[in-house]
């Protein structure tokens, strides 16, 4: 009898264990329903309008995005000054001020890699990151990339970067980040 119950014991503790920990780990379609509802907020609260096509002209309203194929969000506060990035041939500097918005328990943090003590993030276009700030560097990701083939040197975006074509860290977490601005600078 006692044998029973210690083993009565131990699969009610391992059953009480096994649930505690899988209600701990949101799924993938959890992460994408928040961050969904993240992002909405954030348009919500910014008046942001989703535009179908991009501007032929290149030329954006403050609160319009254009929303890519990958997802990202993008507008254009600046085009640049008309060099375009050369694929696997341009390096390019970049500074980010950016939120980090938690989807989960919908606060955000704010990064400003305008600020002096950083060093630029740089980077091949179409390549790796090959230096820069290594706390900021572990927010680079493919949806600061992207903006490169609308935009040129010297330009300057706003960007909503889902979870998914994000850095490491909001793939971890399934959080999105909204760029408030970020420059590209062409390497000569």
């Amino acid at each position: 009898m006692k044998k029973g119950f210690g083993v009565l014991v131990m699969v009610v503790a391992a059953v009480f264990v096994v649930s505690s920990c899988s209600k701990s780990q949101r799924t993938y379609t959890e992460m994408l329903k928040d961050e969904r509802k993240a992002i909405q907020r954030l348009m919500d609260s910014l008046d942001i309008k989703v535009i179908d096509d991009y501007p032929t002209n290149g030329v954006f309203a403050e609160n319009e995005f254009y929303k890519t194929e990958t997802g990202l969000y993008i507008n254009v506060i600046d085009s640049g000054n008309g060099n375009r990035a050369v694929l696997n041939q341009t390096s390019v500097l970049t500074r980010f001020e950016f939120d980090y918005i938690s989807a989960v328990s919908k606060t955000y943090y704010t990064i400003d890699g305008f600020e002096n003590t950083f060093f630029p993030l740089v980077f091949t276009y179409g390549g790796s990151l090959t230096s820069g700030d290594y706390y900021l560097s572990d927010y680079f990701s493919s949806g600061m990339v992207e903006p490169l083939q609308y935009v040129g040197d010297s330009s300057y975006v706003k960007l909503i970067i889902p979870f998914k074509i994000g850095s490491q860290t909001q793939q971890t977490g399934g959080d999105p980040i909204f760029c408030k601005k970020l420059r590209y600078i062409f390497e000569k």
